[in-house]
């Protein structure tokens, strides 16, 4: 929404220029009202050329480094997704590795969650993948505190399973900008 009333005032700053510069080259009596009115004109100008520095140039470069740091946060946001699986994988066989295995990778995983939601944070994309990873942790964790050694209650398991769908749901278009060979490398380092 901000995007949009951003570019709708930067084409009208340039139209309200062009229009101007249109104005003034064509209209001799546009032309002799300014040449009167110096002053109006300098301040006219002057607020146009910081409309245009504010509402396009910073448009431009705010783009750029949207999309350069969206790799970047698509990176970040695998390597919490691979954590993600490993914790989610460890709870849901917990009774095979032991229950401190499980711990060790949810505590593992809330610090990478703690570390990286800044920068997944300001981006929609990753911050709803980091809502889903979130409430997954929550679900984790509330299935070891409440695990017997019996292993997952049925229910707890389809909890966890729907949980760990979202997330991967959620994680699909952020590994979509990442390069197939990066994203192998990085999914191959996942299932280590």
């Amino acid at each position: 929404m901000i995007k949009r009333v951003r570019r709708l005032a930067a084409g009208a700053v340039a139209g309200t220029l062009l229009g101007l510069v249109a104005c003034d080259l064509w209209v001799g009596a546009f032309r002799s009202w300014w040449d009167r009115h110096a002053f109006t004109g300098s301040v006219v100008s002057s607020l146009l050329v910081v409309a245009v520095t504010v509402l396009i140039v910073d448009e431009v470069v705010a783009d750029r480094q949207r999309r350069d740091r969206g790799v970047t946060v698509a990176v970040q946001g695998l390597i919490v997704y691979s954590q993600t699986r490993r914790a989610y994988e460890a709870v849901t066989t917990a009774g095979e590795k032991g229950p401190g295995a499980s711990s060790e990778e949810l505590r593992t995983l809330t610090g990478m969650l703690l570390t990286a939601a800044p920068s997944l944070f300001d981006d929609p994309v990753a911050r709803h993948f980091l809502e889903q990873a979130e409430k997954l942790t929550a679900a984790l964790v509330g299935a070891v505190s409440a695990t017997s050694d019996g292993g997952l209650a049925a229910d707890a398991r389809r909890r966890l399973d729907s949980g760990m769908a979202q997330v991967q749901e959620a994680v699909a278009p952020l590994a979509a900008r990442i390069s197939v060979e990066d994203r192998s490398a990085l999914e191959g380092s996942a299932g280590d």
